[in-house]
């Protein structure tokens, strides 16, 4: 069996999936603490299955240092036969005007980053980004402008569940990237 690796398994993350589901996990990474994101009643799962758990400051606080092995923006780790590179940008700000919590990114071979709710990073380029198409701040606008910054070349809609929209209408408007629409449970080989 393959290495696997999960990121923000939250409340809404794996609708009708349950987690042996997935196949061997033995990594998760948590972008920030709400609930969408990360689920806390998962994590004695997630730990009983060996999965090592990541996360900034803020999950390891909301979580227990303990449990939760701490990254660092830019200072790089392995997990599950990654490499990964956490990259610290802003939540976006929420439905008040508040800013969101910390929120750290995550960059995967090099290839593919996940921003967690974040929508902007100066100076990132990459081939693969899971891009955020609805939420308190969000719209496709902000999606398709995160898209062309990075020059990605494939996105996968993520964070359209709790702030409903359709990834298949971002699909059709994105025109300048491959549009991957990925289903409760389905995952995608990044290799």
């Amino acid at each position: 069996m393959t290495d696997g690796c999960l990121i923000d398994p939250g409340t809404l993350g794996l609708g009708s999936t349950a987690l042996g589901d997935l196949g061997r996990l033995d990594a998760v990474l948590f972008t920030h603490r709400h609930g969408d994101h990360c689920d806390p009643a998962l994590v004695d799962e997630l730990i009983a299955a060996g999965a090592v758990l990541y996360g900034n400051a803020d999950i390891c606080e909301l979580l227990g240092a303990q449990r939760v092995t701490r990254v660092d923006d830019g200072t790089v780790f392995s997990a599950a036969g990654f490499e990964v590179v956490p990259r610290d940008l802003p939540h976006v700000v929420m439905v008040d005007g508040s800013p969101g919590p910390p929120n750290t990114g995550f960059i995967l071979d090099g290839r593919l980053f996940h921003p967690g709710d974040g929508m902007r990073l100066d100076g990132l380029t990459i081939e693969l980004l899971a891009v955020p198409i609805a939420g308190p701040s969000i719209s496709f606008h902000d999606a398709y402008a995160f898209v062309s910054d990075t020059g990605a070349r494939t996105v996968v809609p993520i964070h359209y569940d709790l702030f409903t929209a359709r990834p298949e209408q971002f699909a059709n408007a994105c025109d300048i990237a491959e549009v991957v629409v990925l289903r409760d449970g389905e995952s995608t080989d990044i290799g």
